[in-house]
């Protein structure tokens, strides 16, 4: 018994050991208060990680925009050519969000701007509205 005992001290006291390490230095003031500082191992992966993170978000507009239909791929795709027609000059895009095709059009700064134009779409598109989508810079 005394043997397995001294085993397992033996095997688990090294163990325990090792996970208490950590990466803290610990400073004592006059008040006898600790102060931890922690060391932080950042890699360039992580680095350019971030970057490119800060160069998608800096690249983006909040815009409002106006969906005319939202189904399967041959009735957004009539949607388009439809609007097309009625509406030359604009410009109408299909995207596709699981599991629907929608088709977006025009993309405006403010939401009163929209409300006025999404009034003259709904005497051809019934379902139009409006939502607020984060766009490419690259896009407009």
């Amino acid at each position: 018994m005394k043997i397995q005992t001294i085993f397992v001290i033996a095997l688990y006291v090294p163990l325990f050991a090792i996970g208490q390490n950590s990466n803290k230095r610990w400073d004592f003031d006059d008040r006898d208060t600790a102060k931890a500082e922690l060391i932080f191992v950042n890699t360039n992966r992580i680095d350019d990680l971030l970057e490119k993170q800060k160069r998608i978000n800096s690249n983006t507009i909040s815009v409002y925009r106006i969906q005319i239909y939202s189904g399967h791929r041959n009735g957004s795709k009539e949607a388009q050519e439809r609007f097309n027609e009625i509406y030359p000059k604009n410009k109408a895009e299909t995207s596709y969000e699981q599991p629907y095709f929608k088709t977006k059009v025009n993309a405006f700064r403010t939401r009163l701007d929209a409300e006025r134009t999404l009034k003259n779409y709904k005497k051809y598109f019934k379902n139009a509205f409006i939502f607020e989508e984060h766009i490419s810079i690259d896009k407009l």
